[in-house]
């Protein structure tokens, strides 16, 4: 299968064409708690990750949200 190059976190990365977010955060071993998926500067709601589709040249950004007090 073809792969697509795309930016996670300021680093390039290479993944199979039409993979989604889901299978991008379950194999870079990213917990799904408490994290925001944005790109190309837009939140992707955890509801579409599975049907978001990582394209050529994406912008990908997962932060992690820290509570505190």
């Amino acid at each position: 299968m073809d792969k697509i190059e795309f930016i996670l976190n300021d680093k390039e990365e290479l993944i199979e064409q039409n993979s989604s977010l889901l299978l991008l955060i379950k194999r870079k071993k990213i917990q799904e708690r408490n994290i925001a998926i944005e790109v190309n500067q837009k939140i992707i709601p955890k509801s579409e990750w599975n049907d978001f589709k990582i394209k050529q040249n994406d912008i990908i950004e997962v932060v992690t949200a820290i509570g505190g007090g």
